[in-house]
Formats: structure tokens, C-alpha cells, sequence
């Protein structure tokens, strides 16, 4: 499975890959927000993938890990 995150430009801003285990996005990302609002459009789609399929959320409480690609959830 593959997760691509694309701004409202068209521009490829993050990405992760479960197999192999891989991820992408840049360091400036972090100094200007872009990542925090990443993480919040990933937490959207998890909330309505998780309505779609009719199951409920669980609370997450997920820590950035700068040497991981992703967490696991």
C-alpha cells in the first residue's frame, strides 16, 4: 500500500510505502508547518476511512519519530 501526499499545487510533499518500508519528505517541511498539516490531512483521511468501513476510531496518540518513516498504527 502507498499514501502520497499532494498539495493544493500539485506538488508531491510526502509519501510512505509499506512494502518496502519507505517514506519521503523534505526538512523544510518541518520548520514551516507543512508537516503538522500533513499530519492533520492524514488524521481526516484516517476519520473518514474509518466511517467509510463503518468501524470506530480509536484515539491515537501518535509521536513524531524523525528517524522513522511512519508510525505504525
Amino acid at each position: 500500500m502507498k499514501v502520497i501526499v499532494i498539495d493544493a499545487s500539485d506538488e508531491h510533499v510526502w509519501s510512505y510505502c509499506s512494502s518496502p518500508t519507505q517514506g519521503m519528505t523534505a526538512l523544510k517541511y518541518l520548520r514551516d508547518g507543512t508537516q503538522q498539516r500533513i499530519i492533520d490531512a492524514l488524521i481526516a483521511a484516517l476519520i473518514e476511512a474509518r466511517g467509510q468501513s463503518g468501524g470506530t476510531l480509536q484515539v491515537l496518540n501518535i509521536v513524531s519519530d524523525i528517524g522513522r518513516p511512519a508510525a505504525k498504527v
